[in-house]
């Protein structure tokens, strides 16, 4: 990838064949694969988080709004309707999968779209998530007393966090 001459990035996500960095202006710059128009964020502005997915490009807005480029064929980058996306500086709140999108709303709802043929979408009855993030086929959210959740393909167990209690997430 040639992304030797980036500067001012204060976020990287890699896709299966982009890779998208956010800068500290809120513009993005993309490189790699574009053969679904995954790296066409040129014009993005006011961007506060970035996430790439199997071959689509999500940004998040100061205003709480989300843009997506790129692949489409489940409707993974139909967001131009999604709103109140909770805004934390240098944190992606929403995530992206091979083929779904989701997005964490400030009053710590989930929204999703795209491919829903495991149930990776079935997020609407989720509440008190502080954190969400999208894998291939399954979604998982953290909730704020540090239980989690998860739906979607659970073929290899992925999605066995029930248990799980007291876990902090600590950014790197």
């Amino acid at each position: 990838c040639n992304v030797g001459g980036w500067t001012d990035i204060i976020q990287v996500s890699a896709g299966e064949n982009h890779t998208v960095g956010l800068k500290s202006d809120g513009t993005v710059v993309a490189v790699g694969d574009n053969s679904s128009e995954q790296c066409a964020v040129g014009n993005w502005t006011d961007i506060t988080g970035v996430d790439a997915g199997e071959a689509h490009t999500v940004g998040s807005r100061t205003n709480g709004t989300v843009v997506a480029v790129g692949w489409n064929e489940f409707g993974q980058c139909d967001v131009g309707g999604w709103m109140g996306i909770k805004i934390v500086p240098l944190t992606v709140t929403f995530s992206v999968g091979c083929a779904h999108t989701v997005g964490l709303k400030a009053d710590g709802t989930v929204v999703a779209t795209g491919d829903n043929r495991f149930g990776q979408c079935d997020v609407g009855n989720w509440t008190d998530i502080v954190e969400v993030r999208a894998g291939d086929g399954f979604t998982v959210g953290r909730r704020s007393d540090h239980t989690f959740v998860a739906v979607g393909d659970n073929s290899y167990g992925q999605c066995d966090v029930g248990g799980w209690m007291g876990i902090k997430i600590v950014p790197l």
